[in-house]
C-alpha cells in the first residue's frame, strides 16, 4: 500500500518565531509525556485540510488562493491557552489556542468556499483555530489542566501569508510549502 501525500491550506507562524518556539516545545516536552512532538518548521494553524489533490487541481488551488490572498488585509493573532482534544485522561492532540480573531473566521470561511466551491469534501465541524504543538498522550492519566494556563504564550504575531502545504510523513519537517500567498499589506 503506498501512502498518499495530502494538501491543507495554512497560516504559518513567522519564521522570526521558529526558534523561540523550539525553545518553547522544549521546555513543554519536560513538563508532558506526549510521543510525537511537532517539528517547529511545521507550526501552523490549518484553514482547510483537502486530502489527497490532482496535478490539475493544484495548480487551480495556487489561482484560487492568489485571489484570496490579494483581496485580504494581513492582521494580528495573540496565542492565548493551551488544551487538548480527545480523552481527557488521555489526549490525542495537545494544542495553543489563538484569541478570537473576526479576521481568521472570515479568512477560514473564504478558504472553505472557494474549496468546496471546486469540489472538495471539507470537515464541517466548527473552527476551533489552534496550532498543534503534540499528539498521543503516553503517560497516567492526563492530569494538567490547572497547569496549562500558566505555560501558555500571550505573544501577538502578524499573518501576512497563507501557505499550501504538502505532508510527507516520512520527513522532518514534515510540511513542503508548495505555494506561498502574501496578503494585503496594511
Amino acid at each position: 500500500m503506498t501512502l498518499q501525500n495530502h494538501f491543507f491550506i495554512a497560516v504559518p507562524l513567522p519564521d522570526e518565531w521558529k526558534n523561540q518556539m523550539s525553545v518553547y516545545l522544549k521546555e513543554l516536552k519536560d513538563e508532558f509525556a506526549f510521543t510525537r512532538w511537532v517539528h517547529p518548521e511545521d507550526l501552523h494553524i490549518t484553514l482547510a485540510f483537502l486530502g489527497p489533490v490532482s496535478e490539475e487541481n493544484i495548480a487551480a488551488i495556487k489561482d484560487s488562493m492568489k485571489v484570496i490572498a490579494q483581496e485580504t488585509k494581513d492582521f494580528s493573532l495573540t496565542l492565548d491557552r493551551l488544551g487538548t482534544f480527545g480523552n481527557p485522561q488521555s489526549p490525542r492532540i495537545f494544542w495553543h489556542g489563538v484569541e478570537e480573531s473576526a479576521e481568521l473566521n472570515a479568512l477560514r470561511d473564504r478558504v472553505y468556499e472557494v474549496c468546496e466551491k471546486m469540489g472538495f469534501e471539507l470537515d464541517r465541524r466548527s473552527f476551533h483555530p489552534h496550532i498543534t504543538v503534540a499528539r498521543k498522550w503516553q503517560g497516567p492519566a492526563f492530569q494538567h489542566e490547572s497547569s496549562l494556563s500558566d505555560l501558555a504564550r500571550t505573544d501577538t504575531f502578524k499573518v501576512k501569508e497563507i501557505v499550501l502545504y504538502q505532508s510527507h510523513l516520512h520527513m522532518l519537517p514534515k510540511y513542503e510549502k508548495i505555494g506561498i500567498f502574501p496578503l494585503k499589506q496594511e
